[in-house]
């Protein structure tokens, strides 16, 4: 009888099915007629409920975050393919090319640069069949794929409130955390950026999986398995960090008995459940590592094990930062390794302490709710791979788009913690709390939505990306360089050619030479072209990476040839193409414009006819250019 009591006042507490609940709308006389008055038969209206209601007033809770995700991104619709997407898309022959297909899928994201070994360590098929898909639908309009960004984004949102009603969050609350979501600065990288869709496929496929998962727990049936598994198998084709999800399905599986009236679920029971996705990641796992040919590889000036560990304090401050206070965001951040000669007060000591203090506070709230350890797991278990330094390049630490996923975990641990504070030291309505706790996010997103909309407008252009990019990271060597670049297709040669000195300054590097010798081409100052280009070449493969070798001897044969030396414009690209065996074709598509310009007709077409084969197959564009000449001669 106590036990039942109980029941009754905690279902009453949270707003349940009390006699309140039951109790007719006033107004309605519910008493029988009096005798010997004529009754008089009314036809019922129609009233949903049930879980149709249920689903209606969910649909009216998550429809402005909704909305939210669509405005401020809306003007991201006109923006251009910028960073990677030109060579990920514009220039990938293998996603363009049909014949290519199950090469494509069975390669490294940058296969398309030629070579037989991997060149990175991103097996993703599921990221480079939506390239497929959407190259099939739109070409290099542009605005189709930003749409497509944008809807994955939109299901984000719809399948996080899912998840976060299906944890018996209230729907006040479920709103707050889907509106901040929806509208913070911190995923303009992975929504804005066309290349950034790789964290939106993620999320979608594990929060998918998430949610048959929790059905399994209560009843496993066939169709559910198979679903939860394909939903998984995407996710790991998305992004490698979905291998960790295995242990994310265990706590949101598993309860203790204090975390509800009901019997909790033994750990034999989840694990019963989760063991399926970790045989499902192992094979994953050897699959990839026989595609890549290792478990991971690490730029030559990385970060060691022992900076990894003494940065691991600033990269945590970094994020948290990054999460509550989002008002300095840019493409690339200026932090560095922490290193025993370089650690202090400022990027070591305070992020210590915030990260121990933050640190606590997390794992006290998740030692007492299962909802806030579904949230902390799924906050760090995508943040842990982005702590490993030692893959990234040293002004490469941090980026926005880690944070995609881990956001919302983020907001499942702390909005429903905040929620049950304000519940204990406020005397309102349980309610009427929630409304406080939606109407404080409605409040935040609106700062957060203007500062969205502001930064959506860096990932427009590749100049306007790299204009930021310096302002954030003044000190980045790869900033200026890009920026070069770009200054450089804008015909600005005078500023192109201070920032590529500004990057050599910094730090050289091959592609900052090739960056500063082109543009002195164009300046016509052919002497000091030659020698960055030349110091470009006298580099080792290891350290100029082969396209950037490629793009150097091809410099060095436009500046030959504006200068009318057209014997040596044909010399360096037939060294090129012994050095360069992969980019035969292209380099010879080359060499026969210099050779027929040289009134060698016969040699172009003698040239040209050797490579036909490996133009079929080889992955830059130029290659098919080839068959075009031989067409022409």
């Amino acid at each position: 009888m106590a036990k039942h009591k109980k029941l009754g006042a905690r279902l009453q507490k949270r707003g349940g099915k009390g006699s309140k609940a039951i109790r007719p709308p006033s107004g309605l006389d519910v008493q029988a007629p009096p005798r010997g008055a004529t009754q008089t038969t009314v036809k019922p209206q129609r009233v949903l409920t049930g879980p149709r209601q249920s689903l209606r007033l969910d649909l009216y809770w998550v429809l402005p975050a909704l909305l939210l995700g669509l405005l401020v991104y809306v003007n991201t619709l006109h923006g251009a393919f910028v960073y990677d997407d030109g060579r990920q898309i514009v220039r990938n022959v293998l996603i363009q090319d049909d014949s290519q297909f199950w090469h494509a899928l069975t390669s490294d994201v940058w296969a398309f640069k030629g070579g037989d070994l991997a060149v990175s360590n991103y097996w993703r098929p599921s990221f480079v069949l939506w390239m497929m898909i959407n190259f099939r639908w739109f070409g290099l309009d542009t605005l189709g794929w930003h749409l497509t960004n944008i809807l994955l984004h939109l299901t984000v949102i719809l399948l996080a409130f899912a998840l976060a009603r299906r944890l018996d969050l209230s729907r006040q609350v479920a709103g707050a955390i889907v509106l901040i979501f929806a509208a913070h600065p911190a995923h303009t990288e992975s929504v804005a950026w066309i290349s950034g869709s790789p964290d939106l496929i993620l999320s979608v496929a594990l929060l998918g999986s998430t949610w048959f998962v929790g059905l399994l727990g209560e009843q496993k049936t066939p169709l559910r398995w198979a679903l939860a598994l394909a939903f998984y198998l995407v996710a790991l084709g998305a992004k490698e960090i979905a291998i960790l999800y295995p242990a994310i399905a265990v706590l949101l599986l598993w309860r203790r008995n204090s975390d509800y009236e009901e019997k909790g679920i033994s750990w034999s029971r989840a694990l019963s459940v989760a063991w399926p996705f970790a045989l499902t990641a192992v094979v994953y796992f050897v699959v990839r590592q026989s595609i890549l040919g290792r478990v991971a590889q690490y730029p030559e000036d990385g970060a060691g094990l022992g900076e990894t560990i003494l940065t691991a304090p600033a990269i945590f401050s970094f994020y948290l930062r990054q999460i509550v206070f989002p008002y300095w965001v840019g493409p690339s951040y200026p932090l560095r390794a922490v290193t025993l000669g370089s650690i202090g007060i400022k990027n070591f000591v305070i992020p210590l302490v915030v990260t121990c203090g933050a640190g606590w506070w997390m794992a006290r709230i998740a030692a007492r709710s299962k909802v806030a350890r579904i949230g902390l797991a799924l906050f760090l278990a995508p943040l842990l791979p982005a702590m490993n330094i030692a893959a990234f390049g040293p002004e490469q630490l941090v980026h926005d788009r880690y944070l995609y996923l881990p956001l919302l975990g983020f907001l499942i641990l702390v909005i429903p913690a905040l929620a049950k504070l304000a519940q204990r030291f406020a005397s309102e309505k349980q309610e009427r709390q929630a409304w406080l706790i939606y109407a404080g996010a409605a409040l935040i997103c609106v700062s957060l939505a203007a500062q969205t909309v502001s930064y959506n407008r860096a990932w427009l252009s590749n100049l306007a990306l790299w204009e930021w990019g310096v302002r954030t990271d003044p000190n980045s060597a790869f900033n200026y360089q890009q920026y070069g670049v770009y200054l450089h297709e804008a015909k600005r040669l005078d500023e192109a050619l201070a920032a590529s000195s500004r990057s050599i300054e910094i730090k050289p590097h091959p592609n900052s030479y090739l960056s500063r010798g082109t543009t002195e081409i164009d300046r016509r100052e052919f002497a000091a072209a030659e020698r960055d280009l030349r110091e470009v070449i006298s580099m080792p493969v290891a350290e100029a990476s082969q396209y950037t070798m490629y793009q150097a001897y091809e410099g060095l044969a436009v500046c030959f040839t504006r200068q009318n030396r057209l014997n040596e414009a044909a010399s360096i690209l037939a060294e090129a193409r012994g050095r360069l065996p992969q980019y035969a074709a292209a380099l010879t598509e080359k060499m026969a414009v210099v050779l027929y310009q040289g009134g060698q007709k016969q040699e172009a077409l003698r040239q040209l006819n050797s490579v036909r084969a490996q133009a079929r197959s080889e992955t830059l564009p130029e290659a098919r250019l080839v068959f075009y000449r031989i067409g022409l001669l």
